[in-house]
């Protein structure tokens, strides 16, 4: 009684037959296989190069710029930084208060950036380098007041 017999397969694979239709099972079974072998390249993957892999990206990761610097101007801060080598461009972001969180402002190639038209009071600046890679850290903070 606790065995399938071969009546018992018939009707499960006519159920099969009448959900999926012919056609459909063949797709179906193919999908399957490619799943579990996708799934089996991953983990070996994941076993043998993963952590080879991890290396070769950090490694590629561009630097945060250094130097920044704000000089406080009537209205506007001007930002100044060193260039990151790997660098194509660079963004710039402020934030009302220390730590963060900061918003960008300014996307650019140049390695100064003049923030105008502000009101009066405090304002908090990072800068991170972009590059194929991907985005760096945030540089040192500094702030700037607008007067």
């Amino acid at each position: 009684m606790g065995e399938f017999s071969i009546f018992h397969w018939l009707v499960v694979l006519a159920i099969v037959l009448i959900f999926f239709g012919g056609r459909r099972i063949p797709e179906v079974m193919k999908g399957l296989g490619e799943g579990i072998r996708s799934f089996k390249d991953g983990m070996s993957g994941a076993a043998n190069g993963g952590a080879a892999t991890a290396t070769a990206t950090a490694a590629a990761t561009v630097l945060a710029p250094s130097g920044l610097t704000a000089k406080s101007n009537k209205n506007s801060v001007a930002l100044n930084w060193s260039a990151a080598a790997g660098a194509g461009s660079y963004n710039v972001k402020r934030s009302g208060t220390s730590g963060g969180p900061y918003a960008l402002i300014a996307s650019i190639a140049a390695t100064s950036y003049a923030d105008e038209g502000l009101a009066t009071g405090t304002y908090y600046y990072v800068v991170t380098s972009m590059s194929a890679s991907g985005e760096s850290t945030n540089s040192i903070e500094v702030s700037g007041t607008s007067a």
